[in-house]
């Protein structure tokens, strides 16, 4: 079962970096793991040729990354961890970020929502999906600098060999704060050519899936949890995820980042993309077991 015993957050000093201190903190408290900070400073590097005369933005890096440090320990210091490590570096964030996470061995990384106005609704700016696609590990966004426990977790899994990592992270979550776990399988529609073609059962696809889905369960020794409640839906994956979270109120989903499909295995699936995009909820990501090897 997956274990998510050291987290490290994301912090770039603002309202949702403290997002992301202050929920993974509290996490890692009430799950016994241990915690640490990442901070980038994006030193700006202007060509020679256009600089004006006398700049040398190298001059300022060595203040900038002391404000850096200093901000990322005022937020510790907010979480309730002024002990923790911080890391400090200079460059591009989400490389940065990503590379920390591999050094110290992170199981757990936590980034804070930046909505983007040219994207509405969209729930992570640029530098959160930069790091999602960069990242080895698991990576949670966080919507709001949380302290208490999550009680809802909603799994979305779609039965492919990468479902049980999303419910073992997803577990691991729910199992620390003692929440239910709903895991949700959606039947999306068969193709439109496929459909007219085929001869087929709609009630035999869905008992089907949900045999699948309690297969799923039993791989990962859920079947049998009594805080664990399996859910099937019909309809567009990402549409139907949304609604079961706000039907249950959950206060996480956990969904993969990549699932059935060739070019999920280069891309960011449409699914997750969809939740990350349209979700105002804590939205834990996990990637496929194969990215980086």
């Amino acid at each position: 079962m997956e274990e998510l015993k050291k987290v490290l957050a994301a912090t770039d000093g603002t309202e949702h970096g403290l997002a992301a201190v202050v929920t993974g903190a509290s996490w890692a408290r009430r799950a016994s793991s241990s915690f640490e900070i990442a901070t980038v400073v994006e030193v700006l590097m202007i060509p020679p040729v256009i600089a004006p005369p006398g700049l040398n933005a190298g001059e300022f890096e060595p203040g900038f990354i002391g404000e850096a440090r200093e901000s990322a320990a005022a937020q510790a210091r907010d979480a309730g961890v002024s002990e923790a490590v911080i890391h400090v570096r200079a460059g591009l964030a989400p490389q940065l970020v990503a590379k920390i996470a591999e050094e110290t061995k992170a199981d757990l990384i936590v980034v804070g929502a930046t909505p983007q106005p040219a994207l509405a609704r969209s729930l992570v700016g640029s530098t959160g999906r930069r790091i999602l696609y960069l990242s080895h590990r698991p990576v949670l966004v966080a919507n709001e600098p949380r302290r208490e426990p999550f009680r809802r977790v909603l799994a979305a899994v779609d039965l492919s060999e990468e479902s049980g990592r999303v419910l073992e992270s997803a577990w691991a979550i729910a199992r620390a704060d003692r929440a239910e776990l709903r895991v949700l399988y959606v039947l999306e529609p068969l193709p439109l050519m496929l459909a007219r073609a085929a001869s087929y059962d709609e009630s035999e696809r869905m008992r089907h899936g949900r045999e699948q889905m309690e297969r799923v369960l039993a791989d990962v020794g859920l079947l049998e949890e009594s805080a664990v409640h399996g859910r099937m839906r019909q309809g567009p994956s990402g549409k139907e995820i949304l609604e079961e979270a706000q039907d249950w109120d959950a206060d996480l989903i956990v969904v993969g980042t990549h699932g059935f499909g060739f070019f999920d295995r280069f891309l960011m699936g449409s699914t997750s993309l969809y939740v990350l995009r349209h979700g105002h909820r804590a939205t834990l990501m996990i990637p496929r077991s194969d990215v980086g090897s």
